[in-house]
């Protein structure tokens, strides 16, 4: 796998009832502090997410990556050594989908509440991707974690259609409270929320992508 990363310098849109690759909410861009104890790589990620905050192109090197959820995290990767792009072409599906199915061959997937920086986000169920009105769509947006406090308090990087690139919050130990979690499904219309909304509640898994240099 070594000889196949390259470690170069890496609401509301309806369909029918509900939005696309995004949240409603906006937490505000405050300087994204590094956290204690991160690889080199980890911290090149933080950095790399500090330098694309607002930005309304993603050019790294003379590499253009798509201004949409995959294509921030690609970019990211990117700018800190990882080219994740050519991994990707014996999978099938968006960026999203071809992203988690690397993650999941390569065994860097997990679920547990306490997340790193560096680490991929993978949600479902953010939006009516089928437009058939029922909350059955996996794999439809992604971000990457940028700080983590001991509290379990999760600053985390992503495209929202709106806004473009922002920084948003998320805690899974208090997955309810609307103070620590963005919104991540966009209201219905008529009723109010989907009974799950926020994005603690449709986050699928986390990976720690940054590990494909280790194997």
């Amino acid at each position: 796998m070594k000889g196949t990363i390259h470690k170069t310098a890496v609401l509301i849109l309806l369909s029918t009832l509900l939005w696309s690759c995004a949240t409603t909410d906006y937490f505000a861009d405050d300087p994204v502090r590094q956290t204690d104890d991160l690889s080199d790589i980890q911290r090149d990620l933080v950095d790399s997410a500090n330098w694309a905050l607002g930005r309304k192109r993603l050019v790294v090197d003379g590499k253009k990556f798509n201004l949409d959820c995959s294509g921030v995290v690609m970019a990211l990767y990117y700018r800190a050594g990882i080219d994740l792009q050519p991994l990707l072409s014996s999978y099938s599906g968006g960026g999203v989908q071809r992203l988690y199915s690397l993650m999941d061959e390569q065994a860097l997937l997990y679920r547990e509440p306490q997340l790193a920086p560096g680490d991929m986000l993978f949600w479902d169920d953010t939006y009516d991707r089928n437009k058939d009105g029922k909350i059955n769509d996996s794999l439809t947006h992604m971000g990457m974690v940028v700080s983590v406090d001991k509290q379990g308090n999760v600053k985390y990087i992503h495209h929202n259609y709106r806004r473009g690139i922002v920084l948003e919050k998320m805690n899974l130990k208090d997955p309810d409270n609307l103070d620590l979690n963005s919104p991540m499904r966009a209201r219905y219309a008529e009723s109010g929320h989907a009974p799950r909304w926020l994005s603690s509640h449709l986050l699928r898994d986390a990976a720690r992508g940054y590990e494909l240099l280790d194997l």
